[in-house]
């Protein structure tokens, strides 16, 4: 008998965005005003440009948010009518032309789940990569590294890679956990601008749900002292 049980697979949900067409239209310019750049400032709170979520003419891509959240919830059985969604940051994600480098590795903090959302790609933009620092199948040091001649392991699968990329489908939205660690690769010299919206969510039971011990009561039942 020869069964392989897979335990614990992280998911990462990529859905479509249903206002994106007339969003993209109306904001594409004034969206680059909150761009995060990455290698001139430490983080997206350095930038001070975190609140994109707060500019009311964003408030249909925010909104429709909802769909794409319920669906990735939905793909692990929880009843997500009960849930409430808070953005507590968002910011721009900007690759202006073929000198911007590429977003090194590095996670969220502070939320339950980040998104990305794609306002503009094309085929050369670079991939979104998501990546775990510990294999827990690496049981023996170093048989999951490569090199160009003497490698221990034949090729790559679910089971020994640390690496798995996704396309920034135009108009897409990708769900992750939050301390999912990401970052971008390029694969090919870029003909256009890449424009991406990340953001982290804060996730609550909604008020008349309180009577679950499973997440977090809203915010409205907390106090603040």
């Amino acid at each position: 008998m020869k069964k392989i049980h897979e335990l614990f697979p992280l998911i990462i949900y990529q859905g479509s965005l249903d206002c994106h067409k007339e969003f993209k239209e109306n904001n594409i310019e004034s969206l680059k005003k909150y761009w995060f750049n990455g290698y001139e400032h430490e983080s997206p709170e350095a930038s001070s440009n975190i609140f994109a979520h707060l500019n009311r003419d964003y408030s249909l891509f925010f909104k429709s948010l909802r769909k794409v959240f319920d669906e990735y919830f939905d793909a692990l059985n929880i009843k997500y009518g009960r849930l409430s969604y808070h953005i507590c940051k968002s910011w721009v994600v900007y690759h202006r032309d073929d000198t911007t480098p590429p977003m090194a590795p590095h996670n969220h903090n502070e939320a339950n789940i980040s998104f990305v959302y794609y306002l503009n790609t094309d085929e050369t933009s670079d991939l979104f990569v998501a990546m775990q620092t510990e294999n827990r199948n690496e049981v023996c040091k170093g048989f999951f590294d490569t090199a160009d001649v003497h490698n221990i392991m034949s090729k790559f699968n679910r089971y020994n890679c640390n690496n798995y990329t996704i396309t920034p489908i135009e108009g897409s939205v990708i769900v992750m956990p939050t301390e999912t660690f990401h970052k971008t690769i390029k694969k090919t010299p870029r003909s256009n601008e890449r424009i991406a919206i990340a953001g982290d969510v804060r996730v609550t039971l909604k008020p008349e749900h309180f009577r679950h011990h499973q997440g977090c009561t809203h915010p409205s039942q907390w106090l603040e002292i």
